[in-house]
């Protein structure tokens, strides 16, 4: 076990996956907050009375984005990692299939699917699950808590940016914050009840 961990770890480094992995996260967490921000606006605004409506319209985008996010991140990076692998086995004139180095390639075009994946959902999850709470909950307060966890999701996406670029944390989630803040006023604006 310890050995096949050892393993994985090896492979990981050697294929970048990481680094590749990281900045998906951010990228789709982000996007899936900022996504579902805008389906909880729509629906305030726009009246709706039913808990239900707003979960199912969450839980459809998030799972949607997790799969489009998976499959798609796949592919790319499937079909990049084959590129480089069929240019590195053209330049040494021997077969890569079997090797190690195959292997470390697979591995990280899985990784970076499921992270392309997970981390749109999550965040989605986690903006959706106020309306989880109604009853006793009222249907305004888990409008302004999930806003709240939005905005909270987005400042940490920004200290998380800060640590890998060695900035200022506070800054860095600043900065997200005020784009959290943007969309959520850009959307109200977009959605209010004289547009309707």
């Amino acid at each position: 076990m310890i050995k096949n961990l050892d393993l994985f770890k090896r492979y990981l480094k050697a294929s970048g996956a990481v680094e590749i992995a990281r900045r998906l996260f951010v990228m789709n967490a982000f996007d899936g907050t900022l996504t579902i921000m805008g389906v909880v606006i729509g629906a305030h605004l726009s009246g709706v009375m039913d808990p239900k409506v707003v979960i199912t319209a969450g839980v459809g985008g998030s799972v949607a984005m997790g799969i489009s996010g998976m499959t798609g991140a796949y592919m790319a990076e499937r079909a990049e990692r084959m590129r480089d692998l069929k240019k590195l086995q053209l330049a040494m004139l021997i077969d890569l299939q079997s090797t190690q180095v195959a292997e470390a390639s697979r591995l990280a075009s899985l990784v970076v699917a499921v992270v392309d994946g997970i981390s749109p959902a999550a965040c989605a999850a986690v903006l959706i699950s106020p309306f989880l709470l109604v009853p006793p909950l009222s249907l305004d307060t888990a409008f302004y808590i999930s806003l709240a966890a939005g905005l909270a999701i987005l400042f940490l996406l920004g200290i998380f940016l800060a640590r890998i670029s060695e900035e200022q944390a506070v800054r860095s989630g600043l900065r997200m914050l005020v784009v959290g803040l943007v969309t959520i006023l850009v959307v109200s604006l977009m959605v209010s009840p004289a547009q309707i």
